[in-house]
């Protein structure tokens, strides 16, 4: 009777070790759980802040998108614009590009969609009569200019960075009895692009 009482407290014991085993297994496996369950949740919400990070600059890159390039007039022969008795805003009419559709071809005007920083050139061309005097304007105000005196059939261009705030208008204005000529090559032209947004 001894043995068999000897033998059964073994077997109590040995069972309450091994569940006390399993259950201290059980908890390590369950902090693993817990514990993965964490990590994952941090990668699943890295995870989706870069993809809406993307989203969100994508989606600002495609809203600063600027960029024009216009030709005077499209001819098959030398055509004279101007002279005229005033200062005259020149409609570059032949829109090669507009991306942002930020240049009015009917006004000769180019509004600024953004606030950035902007570049502009513009070239124009004189002949055997009249002499060539224009200026790029920022909301009036002559920025920078081109000369070419007559009878030299020359090009005469101009380039600046600008920084524009959003809704400022730039363009090329003609003096006062003045002339340029445009033909078929696109001689005279007026182009802008947002260099970056401020």
């Amino acid at each position: 009777m001894k043995s068999f009482f000897f033998f059964g407290t073994l077997l109590v014991c040995g069972l309450v070790g091994s569940q006390e085993t399993i259950e201290s297994q059980l908890q390590q496996v369950m902090a693993r759980l817990e514990k993965l369950e964490r990590e994952n949740e941090d990668r699943v919400q890295a995870s989706i802040f870069w993809s809406l990070m993307e989203i969100i600059c994508a989606s600002k890159a495609n809203s600063s998108q600027v960029a024009f390039s216009a030709a005077l007039i499209e001819s098959q022969t030398w055509t004279s614009v101007g002279p005229f008795d005033r200062y005259h805003t020149l409609e570059f009419k032949k829109v090669i590009t507009n991306i942002g559709n930020a240049y009015n071809p009917e006004t000769g005007i180019f509004t600024a969609p953004v606030k950035g920083l902007y570049y502009f050139r513009f070239t124009g061309v004189v002949g055997r009569t009249g002499k060539l005097n224009a200026g790029l304007k920022k909301n009036g105000e002559n920025i920078v200019a081109i000369y070419h005196k007559a009878g030299t059939q020359a090009s005469a261009s101009n380039g600046v960075a600008l920084e524009l705030e959003e809704g400022n208008r730039v363009y090329v204005q003609i003096w006062e009895n003045d002339l340029t000529i445009a033909d078929q090559s696109r001689l005279s032209t007026f182009s802008g692009f947002l260099v970056f947004p401020l």
